[in-house]
C-alpha cells in the first residue's frame, strides 16, 4: 500500500515537472527553431512577473498625454508594446506554465477569428472571468454555443432593435433632464461638468435593464455594483501566477461570495417574472414571459421543453444574464465616453455632426429617430466607427488551440493561447496608413471595408462566426443617444481631465471623464 502511494506521489512530482519545466522550455525552442521568440520563462510564474514590472512602469513612470494625442498603447498596454519592439510582430509569451501566441500580424489573426472548425476556441482560464462574464454565449463553444445563440439571437433581431430606440430616447430624455437641473444649478454659468462615466453608466444600465429584463432600475443596478466589483479583481488577477487563480486566497474566496450574491439577485429577478407572469396567466410555467431576453431565456428553461435542442439550464438563464449585464451595458457606455471625448477635443468635428443631425432629425422633444433617420446620420456613424477603432470598448481578446495546429507558417501545440491585441491591430500603419494614430473619421467616408487595406481589418466588435452577438443593438442605442445629445448639449473638455487611458477589462479613462456641457437649446 505505501509503495502504491509512494508510486502515486512520484508520478504526480514527474507529471509536474514535465508541464512545469520541461514542456516550456520544449515548446520555446520549438517556437525559436521557427523564428518566434519571445521573453524568458519563468518556472510557475511563466512572463507575468516582467509584465507585471512593465505594467506598474507605464502606469506610475509615465506622464498623461495631451488629451489631442491618441497613441495610447505605450501607457496602456506596456509590456506588450516593449514585446512588440524587442521581439517583433509575433512572439511567444507565457501565462504560466501556458504558452501564448502574440500577433500583430492581421493576416495571422483572421486565420484565427474566421475559423469554423472550432479549432481555436475561447477560453478565459482565470475563475474570475468567468464567474464575470458567466458561461454564456461569450464563453461557450462547439454545439453548447450554437445551442445558447439560437435562444439569444431572438433578442437582438430587427423589431426588438426597433422598441429600444423607443426606451433608449425616454432615457436619454430623462438623463438630459437631469443635465439642465444641473446647469440650473450652476450660479448662472450656463454650464456645468458632468463626468460622462458616471451618467452613461446610468444611462446604460436603464436602457439595459428596461430592453432586456424589463425589470426597475434598482434591481438592475444591484447587479452592476456587484459586477463592478467582481471586475477589480479580475484585472488584478490577469497579472497573478495561474496556481493562485485556484488557490483559497483573499481575494478568490471574496470573488466566490461576490459570485453567491450575484447569482442569488438574477435568480430572484428571474423568479419575479415568473410569478408576474404566472399570476396573470394562471400557470406557473415560463410559457408567455415575454419577448426580451429574459423572456426568452425563460421559455427556453420550461420544464416542458427539456430535451429539445433550444433547453437551458437554470443556472445557463443565470450566466446568459450575467454575460448581457457584463458585456452589453459596460461596451455601451464605453462607446458612448470614448465619442463624447473624442467630439469634445475635436469641436470641428462636433460642430459638423451636430449639423447634419439637425438637418436630418426634426422629431420632437424626446422622441427617437427612425431607422431611415438613423440611416442618413453618416458623418455620426464615421465618428462611432473610428472611436470604437481607437478606443475599443475590448482592447485584447484570446483563443486558444484545441488542438495541434499550423498557423500562418507556425507550428502552434495544443493549449497554446493567440493573443489578439485589438487596439494595436487598429494602429497599424501597415493597414490602416500613416495616420493610424489620429482622428479621421473620413476614412469611413466609403463604409469599414473600405477604410483599411484589408476589408477585415476593424475588429472591434470581433469577425468571423463568433462575432458580438449585439453588435446592432449596441451600435442603434449609442446612434439614439449622441443624435439626441447633440441636438441640444455642446460640450468641451474639463481642465481636471487627465488623459491616461487603462485597461479595466474594457477601456476606461484613469480618472473619470468630466466634460464641459452648455445648453444650446434657447
Amino acid at each position: 500500500m505505501v509503495a502504491v502511494q509512494l508510486g502515486a506521489l512520484l508520478l504526480a512530482l514527474l507529471l509536474a515537472l514535465w508541464r512545469l519545466a520541461w514542456r516550456p522550455r520544449a515548446v520555446a525552442r520549438s517556437f525559436a527553431q521557427q523564428g518566434v521568440r519571445g521573453p524568458a520563462y519563468r518556472f510557475l510564474a511563466g512572463s507575468l512577473p516582467e509584465a507585471k514590472r512593465l505594467l506598474l512602469a507605464g502606469r506610475i513612470g509615465v506622464a498623461p498625454l495631451d488629451a489631442g494625442c491618441h497613441d495610447i498603447m505605450p501607457i496602456l498596454l506596456p509590456q506588450f508594446h516593449r514585446w512588440v519592439a524587442d521581439y517583433g510582430r509575433t512572439f511567444l509569451f507565457w501565462i504560466g506554465p501556458i504558452p501564448a501566441l502574440f500577433s500583430t500580424d492581421l493576416q495571422l489573426i483572421k486565420q484565427v477569428l474566421t475559423d469554423r472548425t472550432g479549432l481555436y476556441q475561447k477560453d478565459f482560464m482565470i475563475p474570475v472571468l468567468k464567474f464575470l462574464f458567466g458561461n454564456g454565449v461569450i464563453l461557450i463553444n462547439g454545439d453548447d454555443w450554437k445551442r445558447h445563440r439560437k435562444v439569444v439571437l431572438p433578442a437582438f433581431n430587427h423589431e426588438k432593435i426597433k422598441s429600444m430606440s423607443a426606451v433608449t430616447a425616454e432615457v436619454t430624455k430623462q438623463m438630459m433632464q437631469q443635465w439642465r437641473e444641473q446647469l440650473g444649478q450652476s450660479g448662472g454659468k450656463e454650464e456645468a461638468e458632468i463626468d460622462m462615466i458616471l451618467a452613461f453608466n446610468d444611462l446604460t444600465a436603464k436602457i439595459n435593464g428596461r430592453v432586456a429584463f424589463g425589470t426597475s432600475h434598482e434591481d438592475v443596478e444591484e447587479v452592476i455594483v456587484l459586477m463592478r466589483e467582481m471586475q477589480k479583481h479580475a484585472t488584478a488577477a490577469t497579472l497573478d501566477a495561474p496556481i493562485l487563480w485556484y488557490l483559497p486566497t483573499r481575494r478568490n474566496l471574496h470573488v466566490r461570495r461576490l459570485n453567491k450574491q450575484l447569482r442569488s439577485k438574477i435568480m430572484s429577478i428571474m423568479q419575479a417574472r415568473l410569478a408576474a407572469k404566472g399570476a396573470k396567466s394562471g400557470a406557473g410555467d415560463a410559457a408567455g414571459c415575454g419577448d426580451d431576453l429574459l423572456g426568452l431565456l425563460l421559455e427556453a428553461w420550461t420544464p416542458q421543453r427539456r430535451g429539445s435542442a433550444e433547453t437551458l439550464t437554470a443556472d445557463e438563464v443565470i450566466d446568459e444574464c450575467k454575460t448581457f449585464f457584463a458585456a452589453g451595458q459596460e461596451t455601451t457606455a464605453t462607446l458612448l465616453v470614448w465619442a463624447m471625448f473624442l467630439l469634445a477635443v475635436h469641436p470641428q468635428w462636433q460642430d459638423r455632426v451636430r449639423e447634419e443631425v439637425l438637418r436630418e432629425f426634426r422629431g420632437g422633444d424626446g422622441e427617437a429617430p427612425s431607422a431611415d433617420v438613423l440611416g442618413q446620420l453618416k458623418l455620426l456613424h464615421m465618428v462611432l466607427l473610428e472611436t470604437s477603432r481607437l478606443y475599443p470598448p475590448i482592447v485584447y481578446i484570446q483563443r486558444r488551440a484545441a488542438m495541434d495546429v499550423e498557423l500562418a507558417g507556425i507550428k502552434v501545440p495544443q493549449g497554446t493561447v493567440i493573443s489578439i491585441p485589438i487596439a494595436m491591430l487598429h494602429r497599424d500603419k501597415e493597414v490602416w496608413g500613416p495616420d493610424a494614430d489620429e482622428f479621421n473619421p473620413m476614412r469611413f467616408e466609403h463604409g469599414a471595408t473600405k477604410a483599411a487595406k484589408d476589408p477585415k481589418a476593424l475588429l472591434s466588435f470581433s469577425l468571423g462566426p463568433r462575432v458580438c452577438t449585439g453588435q446592432n443593438f449596441g451600435i442603434v442605442e449609442v446612434q439614439v443617444a449622441m443624435a439626441m445629445i447633440l441636438r441640444k448639449f455642446s460640450f468641451s473638455l474639463s481642465s481636471k481631465y487627465v488623459h491616461k487611458p487603462k485597461y479595466l477589462l474594457s477601456l476606461t479613462p484613469k480618472l473619470g471623464m468630466p466634460l464641459i456641457v452648455k445648453n444650446i437649446d434657447g
